[in-house]
């Protein structure tokens, strides 16, 4: 090839560099990297006041930037609109990140009046804490089920007959999703040999927790902050005012579901498929072992030296940042789908460019809003960690690093997902789960394993990237013969 040849795509590179997408990339490549330096980092720069400082002026523009609308008109009517949406975007991140931030207030507390209280001669506090790191990972199959079945009906925005279908089939499906449970119980009974007392109550708290999970379904999907703010204060509530009574956190978080859907609930029952539903829970399990896995596996590798209030907090901003997703920039991603979905039907085939492009434009944008977000937060809330425990700066960056990577695997697999290519997701999502098995076999839990792990997934990160990329490219296409295939 000439050099002439070459020149047009050493331009397009340069021109992908430059553009706001390339040097935001380019930011949260410096900001990652800065974080899993942390610990030399920490030793060379520890003036902590003014780094602190630094790190707190950061996360505020960030923040400021984050949750200004995508577009926001010259006209000052437009800039005030732009103003009021901004203000909702924020006051519904906080309401969904509510159980986040008043479980990670409540439970040091609850802790700490926990001591000495055992079941089955297994401390109550580890007890809850193999739950802690099952639910999360659970919960992902568990309710894949019900979004599938209520999913179409969101749309029309008739909460009535919304909430009469989810009454119908909530109970089947709940008995038909306790069996998963087993898929955890099993490891964990192996791994820490706990009396039956305790197991049992292991897999009661799993069940209880299971139909909490469900329950927030309707809510989550209809997006009503509120009562998702309520119903996981109710659950919050009693760790803090009843610590030992294990079992009434999930009981007094369905209360505020159940008063809202009593109504509805002398219906008739409906089973879902159990092919159907066998299918959704595998997928949902495998979706969410990208993010959960590896916690669950450490408990299991190491539960004696499991450093809960480190990984909880290092894991931290890949949470916040994969809630800032969901709430601030998935529904603008689903208007978007739905714009071209329309156009599909009612426009001429010539018009289904201009939505094509602005859809693929809004993929990529908000994965780079979803990457800087995360990777800003994960150097901030590292470096303020590290200044906290120098002594297990380590373990922090490790986990802060790996968690980023699979919180953005999770997104990408998720959207790769959405456009109908199941089988691709959950090849990325099955092989993290067994890279993240063989790596917690071959390997002492600790930072190394995570730095290891971070390693792997980067490889796996680039190739989900490529991947999501190439399937929303074209995305009319896609939907086209997703469309044509299902006659």
């Amino acid at each position: 090839m000439t050099s002439s040849q070459q020149m047009p795509n050493v331009r397009t590179a340069f021109a992908t560099v430059r553009s706001p997408n390339g040097y935001l990339s380019l930011a949260t490549a410096v900001l990652l990297a800065a974080t899993a330096l942390m610990p030399q980092l920490w030793r060379t720069l520890n003036s902590v006041a003014a780094e602190l400082a630094a790190v707190g002026t950061l996360v505020t523009l960030l923040l400021v930037w984050l949750m200004k609308p995508h577009h926001i008109g010259r006209h000052r009517a437009d800039q005030r609109h732009g103003t009021v949406i901004a203000a909702r975007s924020i006051l519904q991140l906080v309401l969904h990140l509510w159980p986040v931030g008043i479980l990670t207030l409540i439970y040091p507390i609850a802790s700490q009046r926990m001591a000495g209280t055992a079941v089955g001669g297994v401390r109550l506090t580890s007890l809850l804490l193999a739950v802690a790191l099952t639910v999360p990972w659970l919960s992902q199959g568990v309710c894949m089920p019900l979004y599938r079945a209520i999913g179409p009906l969101i749309h029309d925005g008739d909460m009535d007959k919304i909430r009469s279908e989810f009454c119908e089939v909530w109970p089947l499906t709940f008995a038909q999703s306790l069996p998963t449970i087993l898929l955890f119980a099993i490891p964990v009974q192996l791994a820490t040999q706990w009396s039956m007392k305790a197991m049992s109550a292991y897999v009661g708290l799993c069940v209880l927790d299971l139909a909490f999970a469900q329950s927030l379904v309707l809510t989550n999907m209809g997006h009503h902050r509120f009562g998702w703010a309520l119903a996981w204060t109710g659950y919050a509530a009693p760790l803090l005012v009843f610590p030992t009574a294990w079992f009434l956190p999930p009981l007094l978080g369905l209360v505020p579901h159940l008063v809202l859907l009593h109504r509805f609930l002398r219906v008739r029952l409906i089973a879902l498929d159990r092919i159907d539903v066998l299918r959704d829970v595998v997928r949902g399990l495998l979706l969410g072992s990208v993010l959960w896995a590896d916690k669950l596996f450490y408990f299991l590798r190491d539960a004696n030296h499991f450093a809960v209030e480190t990984v909880f907090l290092a894991l931290l901003p890949a949470v916040l940042a994969y809630n800032y997703y969901f709430v601030r920039l998935a529904p603008g991603f689903d208007s978007s789908v739905a714009s071209l979905r329309a156009a599909m039907e009612n426009e001429p085939i010539s018009s289904l460019g201009r939505y094509s492009q602005e859809l693929f434009a809004l993929v990529q944008t908000s994965i780079v809003r979803t990457a800087l977000a995360g990777a800003l937060l994960s150097f901030g809330i590292s470096w303020t960690m590290i200044n906290i425990t120098p002594d297990r700066a380590g373990l922090i960056a490790g986990v802060a690093t790996a968690s980023w990577l699979f919180m953005m695997t999770t997104v990408l697999c998720y959207k790769i997902d959405y456009i109908g290519e199941h089988r691709v997701s959950q090849g990325f999502s099955g092989a993290h789960l067994a890279l993240c098995g063989v790596a917690f076999v071959a390997m002492p839990a600790g930072p190394a394993l995570y730095f290891a792990l971070a390693g792997i997934e980067l490889l796996l990160f680039f190739v989900a990237l490529r991947a999501c990329l190439t399937s929303w490219r074209m995305p009319e296409y896609t939907f086209f013969w997703r469309h044509a295939t299902a006659w």
